[in-house]
C-alpha cells in the first residue's frame, strides 16, 4: 500500500514473547460486561487426545466423543461446587451410548460404544447418533438431590440438543 501524505506512519505490532501458561487443556470463562455477554473458551489438546487415545476409535466416533468431551467441559467447568456433570446418550444410531464424566475442578473420563459394522468414513454426529435421548445429570454429592435433564435426540447433532435442552430448560 502506498501514499501520498508523508505524515502517515505505520507501526509495527509489539511481538509478545510465548506464554509460560499452558495454552492447551484450559477453560477461560469470560464477560463483556456492556454486551451483558458471558461464556467460557474451552480449549483441549494433550488431555483429549490422551482420552481417545485409550480407545480404538474410528475417526468419526473420535470426533463425536471430541465434541460430547468439550460440551460436557465447558458445562461442568461451569459448576459453582465440587461436584460432577455427566452427559450420556442413548440412540438406535451407530454410536449406541456415549458417557462423559466430568468431576469438577479437572477431571474427566469418557467413553463410547459403537457398531464398527456401521460406522462410515465421513459420517457426521447426527447419523452416528441416530434417534434416541440425551441426558445431563448434575450430582452435587451425597447430601444433595442428583438433577438430571432429557432431550430428544431426532438425528440431529449433540449442538442441536444442547441448544434445544437450554432453550426448553428453567435452568440458566
Amino acid at each position: 500500500m502506498t501514499s501520498n501524505s508523508p505524515d502517515i506512519k505505520i507501526k509495527e505490532a509489539p511481538v509478545r514473547a510465548p506464554s509460560h501458561v499452558p495454552q492447551d487443556d484450559a477453560v477461560l470463562p469470560f464477560e463483556i460486561a456492556a454486551l451483558d455477554l458471558r461464556g467460557r473458551l474451552t480449549r483441549l489438546g494433550p488431555g483429549l487426545d490422551d482420552l481417545l487415545a485409550k480407545h480404538d476409535y474410528p475417526p468419526p466416533v473420535a470426533k463425536l466423543l471430541g465434541e460430547a468431551i468439550v460440551l460436557t467441559t465447558l458445562l461442568g467447568s461451569s459448576l459453582k461446587f465440587d461436584g460432577r456433570f455427566i452427559l450420556q446418550t442413548q440412540t438406535d444410531g451407530p454410536v449406541s451410548f456415549l458417557i462423559v464424566d466430568f468431576q469438577a475442578p479437572d477431571r474427566l473420563r469418557a467413553y463410547a460404544r459403537f457398531d464398527a459394522s456401521q460406522i462410515k468414513e465421513g459420517q457426521d454426529s447426527g447419523s452416528l447418533l441416530g434417534k434416541g435421548h440425551l441426558a445431563m445429570t448434575i450430582d452435587q454429592g451425597p447430601e444433595m438431590s442428583r438433577y438430571q435433564g432429557l432431550v430428544a435426540l431426532h438425528g440431529g447433532s449433540l449442538e442441536d440438543a444442547a441448544h434445544e435442552y437450554f432453550l426448553r430448560s428453567e435452568q440458566i
